[in-house]
């Protein structure tokens, strides 16, 4: 079984489609979550959506800092609040969904359960907020599972935690897409600019000048030198380090 996990921002841009042909292959069921804190509207319109596919719950992770006893509050008494706070929130209904999916398969052993997902989507989250404790290392950073570790969650169902996985795609819109998901690290960039230029034609320009303190530019270069000049990343030859300039605004888009 597998469980795909997407950020709920932007499901769309996560290739869903690609995901649920892979997911679909196998003889399974399979559920998808979607994470993270979004307007509810946004969250029930994808739920809606994506349950003409699959069997999808809506889940936030913990952002607690304590190793154990991770705290938890029911869908249904967090909705009327909004999701907020540092408790996860939904894991009875994924919980109720793998224990449903061992009573209808009369599985008399334990499930493997696949969490699978892009990278930095918050995949280990969701296993330590099921478990309930820091069973997994977590990052802001893509990368930081390494290799696929087994979590024993109970008698019943194991947690497989698997490393982010990238779609392949030849040319640089891939590389772009995947920038813009935090999906690679920024410093391993070899072209930031065109990621960053796609995040400047996506903003409002009023809203970038107010938030980086600059005078008014009209080309997605003179944003980069003037952000550059601010920020004081300047090369040796006295011109603009646009590149750094770039990474930076990535990174702050992440």
């Amino acid at each position: 079984m597998f469980t795909s996990l997407f950020l709920a921002q932007q499901p769309a841009a996560i290739i869903w489609s690609v995901t649920v042909k892979i997911l679909t292959l196998s003889p399974s069921n399979t559920s998808v979550p979607c994470g993270d804190l979004v307007p509810r509207d946004n969250m029930e319109g994808w739920l809606r959506y994506l349950r003409g596919s699959l069997p999808a719950v809506p889940f936030k992770a913990s952002t607690q800092q304590q190793s154990r006893r991770l705290g938890r509050k029911k869908m249904k008494a967090s909705l009327s609040k909004g999701l907020q706070g540092s408790v996860c929130v939904g894991a009875e209904l994924l919980m109720s969904l793998l224990a449903n999916y061992c009573r209808n398969k009369g599985i008399k052993t334990s499930i493997t359960v696949g969490v699978v997902g892009l990278p930095n989507v918050g995949k280990s989250s969701i296993i330590n907020s099921l478990k309930r404790s820091r069973a997994c290392s977590v990052g802001a950073t893509p990368g930081i599972t390494k290799m696929m570790q087994v979590v024993q969650l109970d008698s019943k169902i194991k947690l497989l935690d698997c490393p982010g996985i990238v779609f392949a795609k030849a040319g640089a819109q891939s590389d772009n897409s995947s920038a813009l998901k935090n999906a690679v690290r920024v410093e391993s960039l070899t072209d930031p600019i065109t990621p960053a230029t796609a995040i400047l034609q996506r903003a409002n320009k009023e809203q970038m000048m107010e938030l980086y303190d600059l005078p008014v530019y009209s080309t997605p270069e003179e944003f980069f030198s003037l952000r550059a000049r601010r920020m004081g990343h300047i090369k040796k030859s006295g011109v603009p380090n646009i590149a750094s300039a770039a990474r930076g605004l990535i990174e702050d888009w992440n």
